[in-house]
């Protein structure tokens, strides 16, 4: 079975001072930032690792499966909303939402991040390496979606990105990563813009 390359270990790396930036420089407008340090990404990932790309279509199913994945995912969010009052972590939820504009340009960019994330996360770490070259389980790759957000200093986005690798990480062994994209995109919608957290939870 093959193991690492050496460009893996580059790859591996990439995220910590992209994450970095977007979360220390850039909150301000988190979401176009997020979607050029997710496109940097998966352009990487597909550059160095070009069969990558036949992972990428979905399989029988998918599409039922995505929209349940982006129900569970906004469901989640929504019980995390409420934990995060009763623990005081409230503030950061808040400071999330203060970032966003509305603006079509970053409407547009939603887009990209949920579309980038998935080719690099589920599609390069979880199938290609964890569990096509290492053999290991896929929900492995939840651990380093999370960890990487350690670098943003809001405890709240460490636990909330678990359930997001979870649940697209399942989507993605099972019906492919065009369909954790697609849950992953209609998630962004629905929990940044249509139905946000602080809207429902009137907090």
């Amino acid at each position: 079975m093959a193991r690492t390359e050496a460009s893996d270990y580059l790859l591996l790396a990439l995220p910590w001072p992209l994450f970095y930036v977007v979360f220390n420089l850039a909150l301000e407008w988190l979401v176009l930032a997020m979607s050029l340090a997710a496109s940097t990404l998966a352009a990487f990932a597909l550059a160095l690792k070009p069969s990558l790309r036949s992972r990428l279509p979905p399989s029988r199913g998918w599409l039922l499966a995505w929209p349940l994945g982006a129900l569970a995912l906004y469901f989640v969010f929504i019980a995390g909303g409420a934990f995060s009052v009763a623990v005081g972590m409230w503030w950061q939820v808040l400071r999330v939402y203060s970032s966003l504009t509305r603006t079509p340009v970053e409407l547009a960019a939603v887009f990209v991040v949920g579309l980038a994330e998935e080719v690099f996360w589920r599609g390069y770490l979880q199938e290609d390496l964890i569990v096509s070259r290492l053999g290991r389980p896929w929900w492995l790759s939840a651990i380093p979606y999370s960890l990487v957000h350690l670098v943003s200093g809001l405890p709240l986005l460490i636990l909330a990105a678990a359930p997001v690798g979870l649940v697209t990480g399942l989507l993605a062994r099972k019906w492919g990563v065009a369909c954790s994209a697609a849950a992953h995109i209609a998630w962004l919608y629905l929990v940044l813009y249509i139905a946000p957290v602080p809207a429902i939870l009137g907090a």
